[in-house]
Protein backbone atom coordinates (compact mmCIF):
# COMPACT_ATOMS: atom_id res chain seq x y z
CA UNK A 1 0.00 0.00 0.00
CA UNK A 2 1.57 3.27 -1.09
CA UNK A 3 0.96 6.03 1.40
CA UNK A 4 -1.78 7.16 3.70
CA UNK A 5 -3.78 9.87 1.98
CA UNK A 6 -6.69 11.10 4.06
CA UNK A 7 -8.47 14.43 3.58
CA UNK A 8 -10.03 15.59 6.82
CA UNK A 9 -13.52 17.08 6.62
CA UNK A 10 -13.39 18.53 10.13
CA UNK A 11 -11.69 21.79 9.22
CA UNK A 12 -12.21 25.37 8.16
CA UNK A 13 -12.76 26.12 4.47
CA UNK A 14 -10.59 28.46 2.43
CA UNK A 15 -12.00 30.15 -0.68
CA UNK A 16 -9.70 30.41 -3.70
CA UNK A 17 -9.93 32.53 -6.79
CA UNK A 18 -10.59 30.36 -9.83
CA UNK A 19 -7.29 29.20 -11.33
CA UNK A 20 -5.23 30.31 -8.33
CA UNK A 21 -2.83 27.94 -6.59
CA UNK A 22 -3.63 27.13 -2.99
CA UNK A 23 -1.23 27.68 -0.12
CA UNK A 24 0.02 24.21 0.84
CA UNK A 25 1.95 23.59 4.04
CA UNK A 26 4.27 20.59 4.42
CA UNK A 27 4.94 19.50 8.01
CA UNK A 28 6.74 16.66 9.71
CA UNK A 29 9.50 16.01 12.16
CA UNK A 30 13.22 16.61 11.52
CA UNK A 31 14.37 14.25 8.76
CA UNK A 32 10.88 13.54 7.43
CA UNK A 33 11.82 14.94 4.01
CA UNK A 34 9.84 18.20 3.91
CA UNK A 35 12.17 20.07 1.56
CA UNK A 36 12.57 17.01 -0.68
CA UNK A 37 8.80 16.62 -0.92
CA UNK A 38 8.43 20.34 -1.55
CA UNK A 39 10.91 20.19 -4.44
CA UNK A 40 9.10 17.17 -5.92
CA UNK A 41 5.72 18.93 -5.73
CA UNK A 42 7.26 22.14 -7.07
CA UNK A 43 8.35 20.31 -10.22
CA UNK A 44 5.18 18.24 -10.48
CA UNK A 45 2.67 21.09 -10.15
CA UNK A 46 4.83 24.04 -11.26
CA UNK A 47 4.11 25.80 -7.97
CA UNK A 48 6.78 27.82 -6.09
CA UNK A 49 8.40 26.43 -2.95
CA UNK A 50 9.24 28.78 -0.07
CA UNK A 51 12.11 27.11 1.74
CA UNK A 52 12.45 27.20 5.51
CA UNK A 53 16.25 27.36 5.34
CA UNK A 54 16.41 30.14 2.77
CA UNK A 55 17.78 32.72 5.21
CA UNK A 56 21.57 32.33 5.86
CA UNK A 57 21.03 33.44 9.48
CA UNK A 58 18.87 30.36 10.03
CA UNK A 59 21.67 27.86 9.43
CA UNK A 60 24.11 29.87 11.57
CA UNK A 61 21.64 30.03 14.44
CA UNK A 62 20.83 26.32 14.10
CA UNK A 63 24.50 25.40 14.54
CA UNK A 64 24.72 27.61 17.64
CA UNK A 65 21.46 26.17 18.97
CA UNK A 66 22.60 22.55 18.62
CA UNK A 67 25.88 23.36 20.38
CA UNK A 68 24.21 25.17 23.32
CA UNK A 69 20.42 24.78 23.48
CA UNK A 70 20.00 26.57 26.80
CA UNK A 71 21.69 29.69 25.43
CA UNK A 72 20.09 29.79 21.98
CA UNK A 73 16.67 28.09 22.35
CA UNK A 74 14.63 31.27 22.85
CA UNK A 75 16.57 33.20 20.19
CA UNK A 76 16.13 30.34 17.73
CA UNK A 77 12.40 30.05 18.34
CA UNK A 78 11.82 33.78 17.94
CA UNK A 79 13.87 33.75 14.72
CA UNK A 80 11.84 30.87 13.27
CA UNK A 81 8.57 32.43 14.39
CA UNK A 82 9.44 35.71 12.67
CA UNK A 83 10.56 33.90 9.49
CA UNK A 84 7.43 31.74 9.33
CA UNK A 85 5.11 34.69 9.90
CA UNK A 86 6.86 36.58 7.09
CA UNK A 87 6.66 33.57 4.79
CA UNK A 88 2.94 32.90 5.32
CA UNK A 89 2.25 36.57 4.50
CA UNK A 90 4.52 36.50 1.43
CA UNK A 91 3.05 33.31 0.02
CA UNK A 92 -0.55 34.56 0.32
CA UNK A 93 0.43 37.88 -1.28
CA UNK A 94 2.13 36.03 -4.14
CA UNK A 95 -1.00 34.01 -4.91
CA UNK A 96 -0.06 30.63 -3.45
CA UNK A 97 2.74 28.12 -3.16
CA UNK A 98 4.35 25.51 -0.94
CA UNK A 99 5.85 25.96 2.53
CA UNK A 100 8.22 23.34 4.00
CA UNK A 101 7.06 24.00 7.56
CA UNK A 102 4.93 26.86 8.86
CA UNK A 103 3.87 29.02 11.76
CA UNK A 104 0.95 26.67 12.49
CA UNK A 105 3.26 23.93 13.83
CA UNK A 106 5.79 26.28 15.40
CA UNK A 107 4.70 25.71 19.00
CA UNK A 108 5.74 22.03 18.87
CA UNK A 109 9.45 22.82 19.17
CA UNK A 110 9.00 25.50 21.82
CA UNK A 111 6.85 23.15 23.89
CA UNK A 112 9.54 20.47 23.75
CA UNK A 113 12.32 22.91 24.61
CA UNK A 114 10.32 24.12 27.59
CA UNK A 115 9.66 20.54 28.72
CA UNK A 116 13.41 19.83 28.56
CA UNK A 117 14.31 22.97 30.52
CA UNK A 118 15.98 24.75 27.61
CA UNK A 119 13.42 27.57 27.72
CA UNK A 120 12.48 29.19 31.02
CA UNK A 121 8.85 29.66 32.05
CA UNK A 122 9.14 33.38 31.31
CA UNK A 123 10.64 32.77 27.87
CA UNK A 124 7.99 30.19 27.02
CA UNK A 125 5.14 32.48 28.09
CA UNK A 126 6.61 35.36 26.09
CA UNK A 127 6.97 33.12 23.04
CA UNK A 128 3.41 31.75 23.32
CA UNK A 129 1.92 35.23 23.68
CA UNK A 130 3.78 36.42 20.59
CA UNK A 131 2.77 33.32 18.61
CA UNK A 132 -0.91 33.67 19.55
CA UNK A 133 -0.87 37.35 18.53
CA UNK A 134 0.67 36.42 15.17
CA UNK A 135 -1.77 33.57 14.55
CA UNK A 136 -4.64 36.04 14.83
CA UNK A 137 -3.25 37.73 11.70
CA UNK A 138 -1.96 34.65 9.84
CA UNK A 139 -4.19 33.44 7.02
CA UNK A 140 -4.77 29.68 7.11
CA UNK A 141 -3.42 27.43 4.33
CA UNK A 142 -5.66 25.55 1.92
CA UNK A 143 -4.09 22.19 2.74
CA UNK A 144 -1.65 20.58 5.20
CA UNK A 145 0.50 17.69 3.98
CA UNK A 146 1.90 15.82 6.97
CA UNK A 147 4.90 13.57 6.31
CA UNK A 148 4.77 10.61 8.66
CA UNK A 149 8.23 9.26 9.42
CA UNK A 150 9.53 6.75 11.97
CA UNK A 151 12.36 7.76 14.27
CA UNK A 152 14.62 5.12 12.67
CA UNK A 153 14.07 6.62 9.23
CA UNK A 154 14.58 10.16 10.55
CA UNK A 155 17.91 9.23 12.15
CA UNK A 156 19.11 7.63 8.91
CA UNK A 157 18.11 10.64 6.78
CA UNK A 158 19.68 13.14 9.18
CA UNK A 159 22.93 11.19 9.07
CA UNK A 160 22.93 11.07 5.27
CA UNK A 161 22.27 14.78 4.71
CA UNK A 162 24.90 15.76 7.31
CA UNK A 163 23.83 19.32 8.12
CA UNK A 164 26.51 20.37 10.61
CA UNK A 165 25.69 19.86 14.28
CA UNK A 166 22.19 18.63 13.40
CA UNK A 167 23.76 15.19 12.89
CA UNK A 168 24.33 14.93 16.63
CA UNK A 169 20.67 15.25 17.66
CA UNK A 170 19.99 12.61 20.34
CA UNK A 171 17.55 9.86 19.42
CA UNK A 172 15.55 10.59 22.58
CA UNK A 173 14.89 14.14 21.36
CA UNK A 174 13.58 12.84 18.02
CA UNK A 175 11.33 10.32 19.78
CA UNK A 176 9.75 13.05 21.91
CA UNK A 177 9.45 15.36 18.91
CA UNK A 178 7.76 12.66 16.85
CA UNK A 179 5.21 12.00 19.59
CA UNK A 180 4.40 15.72 19.83
CA UNK A 181 4.04 16.02 16.06
CA UNK A 182 1.61 13.11 15.87
CA UNK A 183 -0.47 14.60 18.66
CA UNK A 184 -0.41 18.00 16.96
CA UNK A 185 -1.54 16.50 13.64
CA UNK A 186 -4.51 14.77 15.24
CA UNK A 187 -5.75 18.08 16.68
CA UNK A 188 -4.84 20.32 13.72
CA UNK A 189 -7.97 22.02 12.34
CA UNK A 190 -6.84 25.13 10.47
CA UNK A 191 -7.42 23.43 7.09
CA UNK A 192 -8.00 20.05 5.43
CA UNK A 193 -5.08 17.70 6.05
CA UNK A 194 -3.39 14.75 4.34
CA UNK A 195 -1.03 12.24 5.96
CA UNK A 196 1.65 10.67 3.75
CA UNK A 197 3.62 7.61 4.85
CA UNK A 198 7.14 8.59 3.74
CA UNK A 199 8.49 5.06 4.11
CA UNK A 200 6.10 3.62 1.52
CA UNK A 201 7.89 5.21 -1.44
CA UNK A 202 11.45 5.70 -2.63
CA UNK A 203 12.56 8.86 -4.46
CA UNK A 204 14.95 6.66 -6.46
CA UNK A 205 12.08 4.44 -7.64
CA UNK A 206 9.74 6.32 -10.02
CA UNK A 207 7.03 3.66 -9.76
CA UNK A 208 6.50 4.17 -6.03
CA UNK A 209 6.76 7.96 -6.38
CA UNK A 210 4.21 8.06 -9.20
CA UNK A 211 1.65 6.09 -7.20
CA UNK A 212 2.01 8.42 -4.23
CA UNK A 213 1.97 11.60 -6.35
CA UNK A 214 -1.13 10.62 -8.29
CA UNK A 215 -3.04 10.10 -5.07
CA UNK A 216 -1.83 13.41 -3.68
CA UNK A 217 -2.54 15.23 -6.94
CA UNK A 218 -6.12 13.99 -6.91
CA UNK A 219 -6.64 15.34 -3.39
CA UNK A 220 -5.14 18.74 -4.23
CA UNK A 221 -7.07 19.11 -7.47
CA UNK A 222 -10.31 17.95 -5.87
CA UNK A 223 -9.95 20.54 -3.15
CA UNK A 224 -8.91 23.27 -5.58
CA UNK A 225 -11.87 22.70 -7.91
CA UNK A 226 -14.35 22.48 -5.03
CA UNK A 227 -13.33 25.85 -3.64
CA UNK A 228 -13.14 27.51 -7.04
CA UNK A 229 -16.76 26.37 -7.55
CA UNK A 230 -17.78 27.70 -4.13
CA UNK A 231 -16.29 31.05 -5.06
CA UNK A 232 -18.40 31.12 -8.24
CA UNK A 233 -21.63 30.14 -6.51
CA UNK A 234 -21.37 32.36 -3.46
Amino acid sequence: MYGILRLSAESRTVNLEEGAWPVIVIEGQIGAGKTTMGEILERRFDIPLYRELGNPDTLNLLDRFYSDKGRWAFTMQIHFLNERFRMIKDIHSAGGGLLDRSIFGDRIFADLLHDDGDMSDEEFRSYCTLLDNMLEHAEAPALLIYLDCSVNAAVERITIRNRGLESGIPRGYLEKLNAKYLQWFEHYNYSPKVKVDTESYDINRPDTMETMLRGLEEKIEEYRKTHALQKKLF
